[in-house]
Order: structure tokens, then C-alpha cells, then sequence
């Protein structure tokens, strides 16, 4: 697992498992969240809320950069990523 922080050109800041393709053209997000920081509060979003998926492709060309997050981060999204239900069916 590789999780990093990568900067869109949208200017969202998205954290996320991610891997590159073999051609190097696209970026593989297993659950991507958006973050904001807020002060000193950090919180997660769905990168799509409305989408089934829960790993995405994006382009390379649309990434500004792709940071190392910081431990605290990486320990926060961790906790968030597990925290989810694995099947929304069987939510009420």
C-alpha cells in the first residue's frame, strides 16, 4: 500500500492507496478522499459521492504533484478507510 497525497489540478488535495499504470499515464486511486484542513482539523469527503466506485483512474497530466502525507495524516486516513462499511447493501 502506498498511500500519498497528490495535488489535482482542480486544486483538490486528495489522499488515497495509489498506484501508476505500467505506461505511466494514469494514476489507479483506491479510496481517494479529499481533505480539508480546517485550522487545526482535518476532514475526509468521498473524491465521487455519488459513484458505486471505489477505485478510480485518473491521468497523470492531471496530477500538480504526488506527496508522501504526513504519518498523523496517513494514520487518520487509515482509520477512516476502515471505518466504512465493505458493502453499502447492507446498510439501512
Amino acid at each position: 500500500m502506498a498511500v500519498k497525497l497528490l495535488i489535482l489540478k482542480s486544486l483538490e488535495d486528495v489522499i488515497a492507496d495509489v498506484t501508476e499504470d505500467i505506461t505511466g499515464k494514469y494514476y489507479t486511486l483506491s479510496n481517494p478522499v479529499v481533505t480539508r484542513l480546517d485550522g487545526d482539523k482535518l476532514s475526509f469527503y468521498p473524491y465521487a459521492p455519488l459513484s458505486k466506485e471505489t477505485t478510480i483512474k485518473i491521468p497523470t497530466d492531471w496530477v500538480v504533484a504526488c506527496l508522501d502525507p504526513i504519518d498523523e495524516v496517513v494514520d487518520s486516513y487509515l482509520e477512516n478507510v476502515n471505518a466504512k462499511p465493505k458493502n453499502s447493501d447492507s446498510e439501512e
